[in-house]
């Protein structure tokens, strides 16, 4: 019984030296935030379609560290079509790049003509370690940014 004592005091106290311990930080993803135009498990079975940016634009929130938001408008083929966006970076120069890009149902007719305005989408980025950093959705600079 005592053995079977020392055993329970030596994992309690185990347990309790782990548990008061510092925790390592592990670095930040390279993103943080939420798509909601992330590709979807479905998506190779569809007709993928070129999405054509007509502006971009950053928006940084007061918090510490900042938020980082990528506001764009663009012009896809029909309305019939879904917008996905690929993140990708930052990468060695801190370049973040948005891939955009519509994708639709295969062997769907689509009656519905191009619209004449642009659509709008909007993607929280979330916050990054301290650095300068520039965006770009599918070429075109959205902006660049201090953390």
């Amino acid at each position: 019984m005592k053995t079977f004592n020392r055993i329970c005091l030596f994992i309690l106290t185990a347990m309790l030296f782990t548990s008061c311990s510092p925790v390592t930080t592990p670095v930040p993803p390279v993103f943080t935030g939420n798509n909601p135009y992330a590709p979807q498990a479905g998506d190779s079975a569809m007709m993928r379609g070129d999405l054509r940016i007509n502006s971009a634009s950053l928006v940084l929130a007061t918090s510490q560290p900042p938020q980082v938001t990528v506001n764009f408008a663009y012009f896809q083929p029909t309305p019939c079509y879904k917008l996905r966006v690929e993140v990708s970076g930052p990468d060695a120069q801190n370049r973040i790049d948005l891939n955009a890009y519509a994708v639709a149902e295969k062997d769907k007719p689509c009656t519905l003509m191009a619209l004449a305005t642009p659509l709008q989408a909007s993607l929280n980025l979330g916050s990054f370690s301290k650095g300068h950093y520039t965006v770009s959705v599918n070429g075109i600079p959205a902006g660049a940014f201090d953390s």
